[in-house]
């Protein structure tokens, strides 16, 4: 198992949903990483519009992740 993997902690909702937890993962010091996010094609900008987004952190700090994370989506769910 290396440091360097990355695992997916979260499933958001759309693009918006993964940048903005992954904003806040990173404000935590965990490194994160939204697959797709570096694409600017014309695909690339759709996909971004639709569909499910996954967010991924390294492996070594999935468990750290995953608690705040949960945090997140209940803090979420309460304001809504």
């Amino acid at each position: 198992m290396s440091d360097l993997n990355f695992v997916v902690v979260h499933v958001a909702s759309g693009f918006q949903e993964a940048q903005i937890l992954a904003g806040f993962l990173e404000s935590e010091g965990i490194a994160t990483r939204v697959p797709g996010s570096g694409l600017s094609d014309e695909f690339g900008m759709s996909q971004k519009l639709t569909g499910m987004a996954d967010v991924a952190v390294m492996e070594r700090d999935l468990e750290k992740a995953k608690d705040i994370v949960a945090a997140w989506v209940e803090r979420a769910d309460r304001e809504s």
